[in-house]
């Protein structure tokens, strides 16, 4: 699969070399993890959009997905008789993500009109990191089967609806979308969480640069 993709992004692009406009397709947004209700990240991409006709584009995109820190208890343990058995650990999660994917914008309703609501394919690779920091008494304290830092590349899917709202020059837009985990088997450590399957909230909008 790994192999394939590149393959269908080049025939894609060759495809569509003769398109009637292309834009640049800053965004920014919000998202939160299906997988892990506790996990959420700001969102920054940028798009090219490749229009063919009114009813379809073609979209390379790049989308980092900021941490925002996730901050839980935990306990610590000792063996150490002059000390309490246990004492509170912090426990700080960092889930950040970066994705490249292909995909598709196909118009479902007012083609013809300033306002469209368009049906969003995307596949690509997604790398995700899901950092784990803990802060208590190393010297005297021992953390029982502590989360670690987990870390996967691999393919992902995504899919989603859009609203886009023509300008005089431009077009704003607002999406909401779902993407897959990357593709592989569960994390083998017994970790408290799973890798992320972002739900996303995102805002952009269109820059003309070709005719």
């Amino acid at each position: 699969m790994k192999k394939i993709l590149p393959l269908v992004i080049a025939a894609n692009l060759l495809f569509f070399a003769a398109v009637a406009q292309v834009y640049i397709e800053p965004i920014a947004g919000y998202q939160l993890d299906i997988n892990n209700k506790d996990f959420k990240q700001i969102n920054s991409a940028v798009q090219i959009a490749f229009k063919k006709n009114n009813r379809y584009e073609f979209i390379l995109a790049a989308q980092v997905s900021w941490p925002l820190s996730y901050v839980s208890g935990d306990s610590a343990f000792t063996a150490n008789s002059s000390l309490p058995v246990y004492a509170p650990a912090e426990k700080t999660i960092l889930p950040g993500s970066f994705s490249f994917s292909a995909g598709h914008r196909i118009v479902l309703a007012g083609r013809n009109s300033a306002n469209k609501l368009s049906l969003l394919i995307n596949t690509g690779f997604t790398a995700q990191k899901i950092k784990v920091r803990y802060a208590y008494d190393k010297n005297n304290y021992t953390i029982l089967n502590p989360d670690q830092t987990q870390q996967r590349v691999n393919i992902y899917v995504s899919g989603g609806l859009e609203y886009m709202h023509l300008l005089k020059s431009g077009r704003l837009f607002f999406q909401i979308n779902i993407a897959s985990p990357p593709a592989g088997k569960q994390i083998k450590y017994p970790s408290s969480f799973k890798f992320m399957a972002p739900l996303n909230f995102n805002a952009g909008y269109s820059i003309p640069i070709k005719k």
